[in-house]
């Protein structure tokens, strides 16, 4: 049970690290006024690593509200005290689970384009790992209904 935890923790988390790479040198005539950076920070192309993040966000979400749902269905009760009054309604808590990966995913989509590059991947590493924990106490929760 706790290899499964730490390698889904692993596999969403810390996995996509490899992609991240450091921007190239500016050279020093290259150097443009304060206003233009910003908006060539604003705009700068995502690196692999944040929409790797970002598609993992989706995926584990999508996998908590499946193995929520089934495991419900098996006779499971849902801990978490915040979802426990949506999850009675599977169309209410696909949308609650569809509104949380869409803020989390907006809130660094939010950071990276204010230039705070390293906390929206900070941001989407503490999230994912989080719903890595869950979705590993679901996947044991369903192998022990069977």
């Amino acid at each position: 049970m706790i290899h499964t935890r730490i390698a889904l923790f692993a596999l969403f988390s810390f996995l996509p690290l490899g992609a991240f790479a450091a921007d190239p040198p500016v050279a020093a005539d290259a150097l443009v006024p304060a206003a233009v950076v910003v908006t060539q920070e604003a705009t700068a192309q995502r690196p692999p690593l944040l929409t790797g993040l970002y598609a993992a966000s989706v995926a584990l979400h999508a996998y908590d509200t499946y193995s929520t749902l089934s495991g419900l269905h098996g006779g499971a009760v849902e801990l978490n005290p915040v979802m426990k009054p949506v999850v009675g309604n599977p169309v209410l808590f696909m949308t609650m689970k569809a509104a949380v990966a869409a803020t989390t995913i907006l809130s660094a989509e939010k950071l990276w384009r204010k230039g705070q590059r390293k906390q929206a991947i900070v941001v989407m590493i503490i999230s994912n790992g989080l719903m890595a924990f869950v979705d590993a106490r679901n996947a044991a929760t369903l192998r022990a209904q069977r």
